[in-house]
C-alpha cells in the first residue's frame, strides 16, 4: 500500500508546488484508491471495491474540480462509513441470542 500512497503524496505535493491546487483532491482520491486496490491482494478482498469507488470518485472529480472538498467528504468520509457498516454487518455482527 505504501508505494502508490507515497507516490500520490509526492504527486499532490508537486501539484501544490506548481499552484495546481484544484487537482489535489482528485489526485488524492485516485492514488488512495490505487493503494487500496493494491492492498486488497494481502487482506480482505472487500477493500478492492472501496478502492475502485475511490478511483471513480477521483476521476469524476477531475472534471468538476471546483467541488473537490465535497468529493473528499464523499470519498474519505461517507464511503468509509458505509464500508465500515458493511464490513461490520458482514464479519462482526453477532446474532441476537
Amino acid at each position: 500500500m505504501i508505494i502508490p500512497l507515497a507516490a500520490g503524496g509526492l504527486f499532490a505535493a508537486g501539484l501544490l508546488y506548481h499552484n495546481e491546487w484544484k487537482f489535489v483532491a482528485p489526485a488524492c482520491l485516485v492514488f488512495y484508491g490505487l493503494a487500496l486496490v493494491n492492498a486488497s491482494k494481502y487482506t480482505l478482498s472487500d477493500i478492492r471495491y472501496v478502492g475502485i469507488m475511490e478511483i471513480l470518485l477521483g476521476l469524476i472529480n477531475m472534471y468538476v474540480v471546483d467541488y473537490g472538498l465535497y468529493f473528499w467528504a464523499a470519498g474519505f468520509g461517507v464511503l468509509h462509513i458505509v464500508y465500515g457498516l458493511i464490513m461490520w454487518w458482514k464479519y462482526e455482527k453477532r446474532p441476537v441470542a
